[in-house]
């Protein structure tokens, strides 16, 4: 019996679009850089150049928004 990731795709975008909506560039880059540490390991296919990406405000592609 396999289970299923900890996190998806749309968990991912929820918590990036919250840190992207951070004002202080400091205080975002620091909140992005932390979450995206964390969250390793809680899903195979997850990249953390690319969350870090979306956390700023730059998804890499339409379904990163």
């Amino acid at each position: 019996m396999t289970s299923a990731p900890l996190f998806q795709h749309r968990h991912y975008c929820k918590i990036a679009r919250t840190i992207a909506a951070i004002q202080d560039e400091q205080t975002r880059d620091f909140v992005a850089h932390h979450f995206a540490g964390m969250l390793g390991g809680t899903n195979p296919a997850y990249s953390f150049n690319r969350f870090l990406a979306a956390a700023h405000g730059q998804p890499s592609n339409g379904r990163d928004k």
